[in-house]
């Protein structure tokens, strides 16, 4: 570009396909855009960003940071975002829930084996995993598996 912001010719051979009347476009759902010229040849400008990019990014950034924080506040602050709000905005738009949402079924989710495996209490678990008290995991775990921590534990040693 030139100091007045116009391209020079040599840019503009790279960007300029000519004498194309029309353009199909095909996307991942199935559906087809065509784009043509008008009547008048105007020129038809067109860019393309690919979607998938931006949202595999963030979503490989949740993936491989969320081991490491304790907070939503953390996460989006390792995924480079400074405003949380636009962090979960992003975030509910790639894993369809809440930040708060997805980082707790995941806790549940290592939670049980340490809860029906292990010899650590419910209130060791409850500190290891950043619970501000018991009775907050006791009733996160069993609003998720339908059963308290503590008879879940007591059911399965029985058999």
């Amino acid at each position: 570009m030139d100091v007045n912001g116009k391209i020079r010719e040599e840019e503009e051979s790279k960007y300029l396909l000519t004498d194309v009347a029309s353009c199909i476009f095909t996307f991942s759902n199935g559906m087809k855009s065509k784009i043509t010229t008008s009547p008048d040849k105007e020129v038809v400008l067109l860019k393309l960003f690919p979607r998938t990019s931006k949202s595999k990014r963030f979503e490989d950034s949740i993936l491989s940071n969320y081991l490491f924080s304790k907070t939503i506040t953390e996460l989006s602050k390792m995924c480079g975002y400074d405003c949380l709000k636009t962090f979960t905005r992003h975030f509910k738009k790639c894993f369809g829930e809440t930040p708060y949402k997805w980082m707790l079924d995941r806790k549940m989710e290592e939670i049980q084996p340490l809860v029906l495996k292990s010899d650590f209490t419910i209130t060791e678990i409850s500190r290891m995993y950043g619970f501000n008290n018991v009775s907050h995991l006791v009733s996160k775990y069993t609003k998720k598996f339908g059963v308290s921590p503590q008879k879940d534990r007591l059911s399965k040693k029985a058999i």
